[in-house]
């Protein structure tokens, strides 16, 4: 039999063998052939429904973006990432939600809130807080930026930004949408809210005794293993834990100057000021790095208080140190004082490049209002105030000090904006200007000093390279150990900047191991964790350090208390009977129901609350026992003189504890419900660096 007719014989093995061989070939030609099988784009899961790293990734950089333009220049890239998947995770569990129920936007909706005559306020913050008046002026630039003399590329930007507007806005009507649905089944009727007004209608006055379980030595109500088990069974769900939980210990060294370094820096601004006193302007440090001059001219009003209070004292040519804080020096030197205008009042509008702009300033000259030239006025602002000391002002000050007011013109300066046409209304009289070198000095550490903090927290943990000995040692080595928990989900350690590193670290670390030395991105703390315990499954253990210590203290509080009732049950028939068995003195307090702390008592004692509700005036109950004490008492009235009901007033009080305010406040717990969400952003992160 020919090969050929082999082959033709075995047609499925023979394509097998092909599909072999492009696979490995397909794995040879990648540098991570791994990725194949694996899903490498999934930031998180929520039930099932992926959330996509570019998505992810794309968000993070706008909310980056935002900050930066907030004036939050150091925020951990870490806190960022969590905050925004957090949005992402909740914005899927509505969005499920809303698809579950139907819900939708229509167009006409959108187009009504964003651009309708009335725009919806969110959408006029949120272009405000761009800095565009108006969201009409937003989509012209985008969609129309002829008319406004805008460049295609920054008109892409404005694109974006409505694009985003648009999103964003669509989801919040939606969930306006969501919220009406159930506001109206969740609202109060007559009867809870007369429940509420019932629980807070009278105040009872009430005469007692307590006896505190500090009273008692806690080493003579020992708690053994098997009641702790016992009541982690009772209360178990309690501890439940959605993910993997990493105990640690870390501790955490800040790189400050040392004493020398202080007393070397305080000596050079000591020489520095010597020289500023002697040399004119600030030349003295001019060529020191370490000086970093500002000039500032203002009226004595707006400077800063620090730098207000020194130069109202000063003469010209003088310096000062005006403040150390945080080990930064600030001296203030006066170069001048002299009189200048500081403010005038402006009218300003932005003629469209379309039309003849001398023809629209005559039109305006000649008492013509700017609204009513709407088709050749692209934007306008009425009494404006403009410092002319302000930096960016400087090309126009003289211009706008010598206009003739009431008339408008065209700044001859060529870094005004296209169109823009100004008028002078007044000028605020002339005030005394400061012109004053702020100059600032940083101590930092030197080169010495961070090689030893380095070298001693190395020493520490080679010395102490279990958790355990890192944190018996840590005080006397001048330590001081602090915990934490991470999870698969955490980019940080206790939210420390800059500490994914060493939450990654603790993820496949061994129990009772210790981290290498991790710094910050400023280089100006070191980091070093120990990896205590690992607690898996779905609930936080009994033998948990904080789970065993609630459990361990109530049910020796139970003990205490049922000593305590088994010592004074019967010793009186008065309150003042009971507080001499007790040894304490007698107290009065007021307690109504609806309250959660009572004067003279720890917060939360709902177990008094509901006693005295029940208790009858003049009858002495107890001793009962409460969270920390027991106590004994007796009504001694009943005040129900308070307001009458007002069915408006208690159904707002209901609706916010226990309606649709409620509701809303926990509205992503609900929504999670029993739905698995898997937050992979850890590992994702870990798989990249």
């Amino acid at each position: 039999m020919s090969t050929l007719e082999q082959i033709r014989q075995r047609p499925i093995l023979i394509i097998s063998i092909l599909g072999l061989a492009l696979l490995l070939f397909i794995l040879t030609a990648i540098d991570r052939p791994g990725e194949l099988f694996t899903d490498n784009h999934t930031v998180a899961k929520v039930d099932g429904e992926k959330i996509d790293y570019m998505d992810f990734q794309k968000r993070v950089e706008q909310q980056q973006e935002q900050l930066q333009q907030r004036g939050y220049t150091n925020v951990d890239a870490a806190q960022v990432q969590e905050y925004v998947l957090q949005q992402m995770l909740n914005e899927t569990l509505m969005h499920k939600e809303f698809e579950r129920l139907g819900l939708q936007v229509t167009d006409k909706e959108l187009s009504e809130a964003m651009l309708g005559a009335t725009p919806h306020p969110y959408v006029s913050q949120m272009v405000q807080s761009m800095g565009v008046p108006s969201a009409q002026m937003l989509y012209d630039a985008a969609y129309n930026p002829t008319k406004n003399g805008i460049d295609p590329q920054q008109a892409q930007q404005f694109q974006a930004a409505w694009n985003n507007l648009e999103k964003d806005t669509e989801q919040m009507l939606l969930s306006q949408k969501f919220i009406s649905m159930f506001q109206g089944t969740l609202t109060a009727n007559k009867l809870d809210a007369k429940a509420i007004f019932d629980e807070n209608a009278s105040t009872s006055t009430i005469s007692y005794a307590r006896k505190d379980f500090t009273s008692l030595k806690e080493e003579d109500f020992p708690v053994s293993a098997e009641e702790i088990k016992a009541l982690y069974k009772e209360e178990k769900t309690r501890f439940r834990i959605s993910e993997p939980q990493y105990l640690l210990n870390y501790i955490s060294v800040d790189i400050t100057p040392s004493t020398e370094d202080l007393a070397a820096a305080q000596k050079e601004v000591e020489d520095a000021m010597i020289g500023l006193r002697l040399n004119p302007g600030t030349d003295a440090v001019s060529g020191n790095s370490k000086f970093y001059v500002n000039r500032v001219s203002a009226p004595v009003s707006t400077l800063a208080p620090a730098l207000r209070k020194a130069v109202t004292g000063m003469t010209v040519d003088s310096a000062a140190v005006v403040a150390f804080v945080d080990n930064q020096y600030t001296i203030a030197k006066l170069l001048d004082v002299t009189t200048s205008v500081d403010s005038v009042l402006l009218d300003v509008a932005f003629i469209d490049e379309n039309v003849a702009a001398d023809s629209i300033i005559g039109l305006l000259n000649t008492g013509a209002k700017a609204g009513e030239l709407a088709n050749a006025i692209v934007q306008h602002q009425d009494s404006v105030w403009v410092s002319l000391l302000a930096p960016g002002m400087a090309p126009m000050k003289e211009e706008l000090l010598n206009a003739e007011t009431g008339r408008y013109f065209t700044p001859s300066n060529g870094n005004v904006q296209n169109g823009m046409t100004v008028r002078v209304r007044s000028r605020k009289e002339p005030v005394q200007v400061y012109d004053v070198a702020e100059i600032t000095y940083d101590v930092i550490p030197s080169s010495a000093t961070i090689n030893k903090i380095n070298s001693d927290l190395r020493n520490y943990i080679t010395t102490n390279n279990t958790s355990a000995s890192f944190v018996s040692e840590a005080t006397k080595a001048g330590y001081q150990p602090l915990p934490a928990t991470v999870t698969p989900s955490s980019l940080t350690v206790n939210g420390l900047s800059d500490s994914r590193g060493a939450a990654k670290w603790a993820l496949s670390a061994k129990k009772g191991s210790v981290s290498g030395i991790y710094s910050d991105d400023r280089d100006s703390r070191l980091l070093v964790v120990a990896l205590n315990d690992v607690y898996e499954g779905d609930y936080e253990p009994a033998s948990s350090e904080r789970v065993n210590s609630y459990l361990t203290r109530k049910i020796r509080n139970r003990k205490m208390a049922d000593k305590l009732i088994a010592d004074y049950q019967g010793k009186g028939k008065t309150v003042a009977e009971y507080a001499a068995a007790m040894g304490v003195k007698a107290d009065t307090t007021q307690v109504t129901f609806g309250q959660a702390y009572v004067r003279n008592f720890p917060m939360y004692e709902s177990n008094l609350i509901a006693n005295v509700a029940v208790a009858k005036p003049g009858q002495v109950t107890g001793p009962i026992a409460l969270n920390s004490s027991v106590v004994v008492f007796d009504v001694t009235n009943v005040d129900n003189s308070g307001r009458t009901f007002d069915f408006e007033n208690d159904a707002m009080v209901f609706n916010q504890r226990e309606g649709a305010s409620s509701f809303e406040r926990t509205l992503p717990l609900i929504l999670v419900g029993n739905k698995k969400i898997e937050n992979r952003i850890q590992k994702f992160y870990s798989d990249r660096q």
